[in-house]
């Protein structure tokens, strides 16, 4: 028979924190949706065994905060990621009496029952999620305090690059759900998740031992003094086994600290590298750049082709460059050039 630990679960909103009534259970800590944020990375023609260093070389470009903290999921070659700020979620942790390292933190969108598939908005703890599911898995997701109007709403599509037949022109009504008891994606490679499951073969062993107390509470006594004793003769081995990947993490975090340091020297993406990303979003039409001015976060191209150019078309290619922000097209009299503004992210 399957034994399943009661679920004590802290959901942290912009504002409070709602605290659950049972005293006992796994230890969940719920962040609402405007705590977190979004993003897959397509890592198909990264050989697989480089897969993990190549995420973590695209996290230390993307990390939306200043000491972000993440939940990673995979599917297929494909990584699913939601980052948080990890120094105001470990604060309102520990204002709970609780220690961080034996909590699990679950950004809320994983404990939402999945789409089938398209276009949806979920009602959150705080707010509304418009997401984007394909192949089975969340592609895209924005996070509203108020339900989307039409025009944001279309706007979060072209973002998405959903071609204009298969928009939705009026904001769907929003999906109300209960939380599940687990999150739909699994957590790859989470150390967090094996100390979870031992702290949860701990509180089993607990409940057990409450149970068998009314009878055998002597032999009970008993098998854990035995159970201790051997824990402490094996926790000298334990930490000497601990103390190299200890000493190899604090090694790697001053690397990493070198490497941000050279990396803030020069924030901005290579002129040469940036160029080519903006050539393979142009329209396969004999089309060009004219003009190229780059100054520190902002760019502006002049393009010229020889038909009339499809301004909505060309945003929503420039988009979907990952340093590339609020794209706008400015007003101009010939259709076959325009020029664009937008904002270049640094690192």
């Amino acid at each position: 028979m399957l034994f399943r630990l009661p679920v004590r679960r802290f959901v942290q909103g912009s504002d409070k924190i709602e605290t659950p009534s049972r005293p006992l259970g796994a230890l969940q800590w719920v962040l609402s949706r405007p705590l977190y944020r979004f993003q897959t990375f397509d890592l198909s023609q990264v050989p697989a065994k480089n897969r993990t260093q190549a995420l973590s070389l695209e996290l230390t470009q993307w990390t939306p905060f200043a000491k972000s903290a993440y939940y990673i999921g995979w599917h297929d070659q494909r990584a699913l990621v939601w980052g948080w700020d990890a120094n105001k979620v470990d604060a309102a942790i520990m204002a709970q009496g609780l220690k961080p390292q034996r909590v699990r933190i679950l950004p809320e969108t994983l404990l939402q029952t999945p789409h089938i598939g398209g276009l949806c908005i979920s009602r959150c703890h705080q707010g509304f999620e418009g997401q984007l599911w394909r192949q089975g898995q969340l592609d895209r997701s924005r996070w509203w305090p108020q339900l989307p109007s039409a025009d944001e709403w279309l706007m979060f599509q072209r973002d998405a690059a959903i071609a204009p037949s298969e928009q939705q022109h009026q904001t769907p009504a929003p999906r109300v759900q209960q939380f599940l008891a687990s999150p739909w994606l699994s957590q790859a490679g989470s150390s967090d998740d094996k100390s979870l499951q031992g702290e949860r073969l701990g509180m089993a062993a607990g409940a057990l031992a409450l149970l068998a107390a009314t009878l055998w509470y002597g032999t009970a006594w008993y098998k854990a003094e035995v159970s201790t004793s051997a824990l402490k003769d094996q926790l000298p081995l334990v930490q000497s086994q601990v103390e190299p990947l200890t000493q190899a993490r604090s090694q790697a975090l001053d690397y990493l600290a070198r490497a941000n340091v050279l990396r803030a020297l020069a924030p901005y993406p290579a002129q040469l590298t940036l160029m080519a990303k903006v050539a393979q979003a142009l329209p396969k039409d004999k089309s060009f750049v004219k003009e190229w001015d780059f100054k520190p976060g902002q760019l502006k191209i002049t393009v010229t082709s020889a038909t009339d150019i499809s301004t909505t078309t060309l945003i929503s290619q420039l988009q979907q460059i990952s340093v590339l922000r609020d794209v706008k097209a400015l007003p101009g009299r010939d259709p076959k050039v325009v020029t664009f503004q937008m904002e270049v992210a640094g690192t």
